[in-house]
């Protein structure tokens, strides 16, 4: 890749970031109105947090792994730790609560695992080669 097609390439991680904080906040605005509508049962309020959690850092390391141009599992690894980044930084700045340090813990544990698992099999995906 010459240096003019580098600047044509859009920024490969933007994509997938989106798509992970998409997936998180619509899979979480889905659960709390299926809580509030009665069609999911009360108990069942935090695995309806939990869940696009953990799609979302999935969507978003395997597709980020995926678009890296090289260090594909790295990558996606950073693309979680950015998405981690990124619910935190919302977590402190949209909410007037004080930081929890167990709920951080939780959410951080549950991400970098899901961020984990999506990189590396993001990472494992062949590619096939294209002709010219």
């Amino acid at each position: 890749m010459n240096h003019s097609e580098a600047k044509d390439r859009p920024v490969f991680w933007a994509a997938p970031m989106l798509l992970g904080l998409l997936l998180i906040f619509g899979g979480t605005l889905a659960g709390a109105a299926w809580i509030s509508s009665g069609k999911l049962p009360q108990q069942l309020e935090s695995l309806a947090a939990y869940v696009p959690l953990v799609l979302g850092g999935l969507g978003a390391s395997f597709w980020g792994a995926r678009r890296a141009p090289s260090q594909k599992l790295l990558m996606g690894l950073l693309i979680g730790l950015l998405l981690l980044g990124c619910l935190l930084l919302l977590g402190l700045t949209l909410r007037d609560a004080a930081f929890s340090a167990p709920a951080a813990g939780m959410v951080s544990g549950i991400l970098l695992t899901a961020s984990l698992l999506g990189a590396i099999s993001g990472a494992a995906v062949k590619t096939k080669k294209r002709r010219r």
